[in-house]
């Protein structure tokens, strides 16, 4: 079924660094780009009764302002309760919705009854947009009626050239060291140089110098800062294991190393990982103690060779490609 108006639900955003305004915030923007007009409350924020009041209403004039055979974008979850009324609402009309999933916190929390709210929530979508194949196929256990896409990467839509790689031992890691305590331990990984940047350093936490600590960088700067020659996916508190999230997640982390020219080390037991394999985009593994061993069996060429597919998909990543093309199998229906 072909829609003739699309559109999506336009969010407020603060000045934070943290991922999930992040990604929001990106995709508003290729969205934008390929046609969708916002959907805007007037009043951005919830408060008083008066405030909460006023945002039902107009959720009700949105849903009544869109056309019959129209396409209407979340993301998810969602993050007022506005989003919530608007929805039922454009149900109740016959409009069709996409759920744009940014996180499953269910899943990532371990929350069994948030999980059960955000799954009776989803239900209520014509479609739902998950992170790879891992996130589709586990909804579809919990919704096997479901019509789930994949995304297959975040795209990170940012201007100019990677800096020049060449190959070497120095990794970068961007992200939250607060839920990342791991780096903390990265002296155990021998023969490697870390960079980390990002919110939450504790230097107290960093007596053995296991890391460089490099600064807070905003996320349009950063691809074109991060140093090294590859960019670690990893999360949790042990060199050894990862956070079981990452089963199921896409890290925007990825996109920003790709976008960055970097190839990637991740979890070979992280939903990205074959990927990765897949794509030749980098190298996967069990503990972060297993670096220098396969850093080792590494050639400069083989570097090179894998420099070639990242600054390819890196293109893509920039240039909004994984948005535009499952949003185009869905109108496609």
């Amino acid at each position: 079924m072909n829609q003739d108006h699309t559109y999506y639900v336009a969010e407020a955003y603060d000045n934070s660094q943290y991922t999930a305004g992040i990604v929001r915030k990106d995709n508003e923007k290729l969205l934008d780009a390929n046609g969708f007009t916002p959907l805007k409350f007037r009043r951005t924020r919830e408060g008083s009764a008066f405030i909460k009041i006023s945002r039902i209403i107009n959720a009700v004039q949105l849903a009544f302002s869109i056309k019959p055979n129209s396409l209407v974008l979340f993301h998810f979850p969602l993050l007022a309760a506005a989003y919530k009324w608007l929805l039922q609402l454009l149900k109740w009309r016959g409009i069709k919705t996409v759920a744009l999933v940014i996180d499953i916190d269910g899943i990532r929390d371990n929350d069994e009854q948030l999980l059960q709210d955000e799954l009776r929530l989803l239900h209520q979508f014509s479609y739902i947009i998950g992170h790879n194949p891992a996130m589709k196929n586990k909804l579809l256990e919990y919704i096997p009626a479901a019509k789930v896409f994949s995304i297959g990467l975040f795209d990170y839509p940012v201007k100019g050239q990677p800096l020049q790689r060449v190959f070497s031992c120095i990794i970068c890691y961007a992200g939250n060291i607060t839920k990342a305590t791991f780096v903390y331990q990265l002296h155990q990984v021998q023969q490697c140089h870390f960079y980390i940047y990002g919110v939450g350093y504790n230097a107290a936490m960093n007596p053995k110098n296991s890391f460089i600590y490099k600064a807070v960088v905003a996320p349009d700067v950063l691809p074109s800062v991060l140093e090294g020659s590859f960019g670690l996916v990893w999360d949790g508190d042990s060199v050894d294991s990862c956070d079981e999230y990452l089963r199921y997640n896409n890290p925007h982390k990825l996109s920003l190393y790709l976008a960055a020219g970097l190839p990637v080390i991740v979890w070979k037991q992280s939903a990205v990982a074959a990927f990765v394999e897949e794509n030749n985009i980098g190298i996967t593994l069990d503990s972060l103690i297993e670096i220098p061993v396969k850093l080792g069996s590494m050639t400069a060429d083989d570097y090179e060779k894998m420099r070639t597919q990242v600054l390819a998909i890196g293109q893509q990543i920039k240039e909004g490609y994984f948005l535009k093309k499952v949003i185009t199998e869905i109108k496609a229906l």
